[in-house]
């Protein structure tokens, strides 16, 4: 009677390794996500770098085109 008990309910130490067990695949899938999240965001930093310094070097173009002094205004002039 008392071995039949036993075999229909895992015991306490089985129970305890399985949700150890459980615990540390949830730790490993959290650290994957982490470490993905980490590379991609250094990966949006370099992006976010190379679109600012073609932008800065566009902006800095831009400014150099610009006229010094303005052109006299026809309508004013004698």
């Amino acid at each position: 009677m008392n071995i039949s008990t036993l075999s229909n309910h895992p015991s306490r130490h089985a129970r305890q390794g399985s949700a150890v067990i459980a615990i540390m695949v949830m730790v490993v899938i959290m650290a994957m996500l982490v470490a993905s999240n980490t590379r991609t965001v250094n990966w949006l930093r370099g992006e976010v770098r190379l679109v600012d310094k073609h932008e800065t070097a566009r902006l800095a173009a831009s400014a150099t085109n610009q006229v010094s002094h303005p052109l006299p205004n026809p309508a004013t002039a004698p």
